[in-house]
């Protein structure tokens, strides 16, 4: 977001991909949304990381998705927050898992 906003410097590894999203985007204003505001996309994301390399992973309907991911959307369409809950561990926080 930074890098096509033109915040931060971009290296020249992806200033052609850059230049290209900015153009996709015309008028258009990029918003960031923590993790929690984008629950089930992390949460796909992750999968697709773990599995990276190994065979492409379809869903094509909501019956075929993991039972986490079917709590996310309902949670979702019930318009529940999803919130992420650290502690306090020896003065630090960590974050619970």
């Amino acid at each position: 977001m930074k890098m096509i906003e033109g915040d931060w410097h971009r290296p020249w590894e992806v200033t052609m991909e850059v230049r290209r999203i900015q153009i996709m985007k015309g008028g258009l204003a990029i918003v960031h949304t923590l993790r929690e505001g984008n629950k089930l996309a992390d949460f796909m994301a992750n999968i697709v990381f773990s599995f990276a390399g190994t065979y492409f992973i379809y869903y094509n309907n909501f019956q075929e998705l993991p039972s986490e991911a079917k709590t996310i959307l309902n949670m979702d369409k019930s318009q529940i927050p999803n919130m992420r809950i650290r502690r306090i561990q020896n003065g630090n926080y960590a974050q619970d898992r």
